[in-house]
């Protein structure tokens, strides 16, 4: 039930994005709903039609190559062009004339980020160029976005011409942040660091992060590549905020010491109890 909740939330709030901001203010969005303002803005032709057309036409044949995987797409590629349908005349009902076109670009890209992001978590896609982008990987042999972002060039370049520079770079200004906000959304906003470490002065190195941040580690026995010596790696991951504090540290205790930090996105460990007055043997 939540799951379902959450979809139709996700499909509603791209749908009156689409109507409230990118149709009134000539604004242009990613993908098959870009392709779609463009075709409205050059021949006047309904864009929820063509969008409806395009992504039936590409579920047919995501059934052929993705099989199974066609189905999450189903429901979100039918219902938001329906949606987008039947509310086109809220504009009768809310109005933003007074607003400035940077505002409604923001506010339009965000919220069409916020359906996306919706759907992402629900196990679902927004259908239209990821169902392409699905089918292009899964007929070669590895995976990349340039597909997306080729689509999405030329989605500007058709901007420029139909429309003109300014509707151009407002429309780039809402794909940048769709695309941002909607990817953070998958793999989160990193709030952790993990350090993997090498030092000479290793006893005092864990000896500072067991007992002075309290927090724990584990150990890689490793080989280097160039002088076959042995040594080991300290991993350790840890709030955000501890970060500039352990660096230093370290770089204090050994300036030598090498350090390679990468965000974490989530960091569990339920399993470990470490007391600030544990020592190290």
């Amino acid at each position: 039930m939540k799951k379902v909740f959450y979809t139709c939330a996700g499909c509603i709030i791209i749908a009156l994005a689409f109507n409230l901001f990118f149709l009134p203010y000539d604004l242009v969005s990613t993908g098959v709903f870009g392709i779609g303002l463009l075709i409205n803005y050059y021949n006047n032709y309904d864009p929820a039609m063509f969008m409806l057309i395009v992504n039936t036409g590409l579920l047919l044949i995501s059934f052929i190559v993705l099989r199974k995987k066609t189905f999450e797409y189903i429901f979100p590629s039918l219902f938001i062009p329906l949606l987008i349908f039947v509310t086109y005349d809220i504009n009768n009902y809310i109005q933003f004339d007074n607003i400035e076109t940077i505002l409604a670009t923001v506010v339009g890209a965000f919220l069409t980020a916020l359906g996306f992001s919706l759907l992402y978590k629900e196990g679902q896609s927004v259908g239209g160029i990821e169902i392409l982008q699905d089918i292009a990987n899964r007929l070669k042999d590895y995976r990349n976005k340039y597909f997306t972002y080729a689509i999405e060039a030329i989605i500007l370049i058709l901007a420029f011409f139909i429309l003109d520079l300014e509707s151009m770079l407002y429309s780039l200004i809402a794909i940048v942040i769709i695309r941002t906000v909607a990817t953070k959304s998958k793999v989160g906003v990193s709030s952790s660091k993990t350090f993997f470490i090498i030092t000479t002065k290793e006893k005092e190195v864990k000896d500072y992060i067991m007992n002075e941040l309290n927090h724990d580690l584990t150990e890689f026995n490793v080989k280097g590549g160039f002088t076959n010596s042995k040594m080991k790696i300290l991993m350790t991951a840890m709030d955000t905020r501890d970060y500039f504090k352990l660096k230093e540290a370290i770089l204090y205790i050994d300036p030598k010491a090498f350090i390679s930090i990468t965000d974490s996105y989530e960091v569990i460990n339920k399993n470990v109890t470490l007391k600030k007055t544990k020592h190290i043997e």
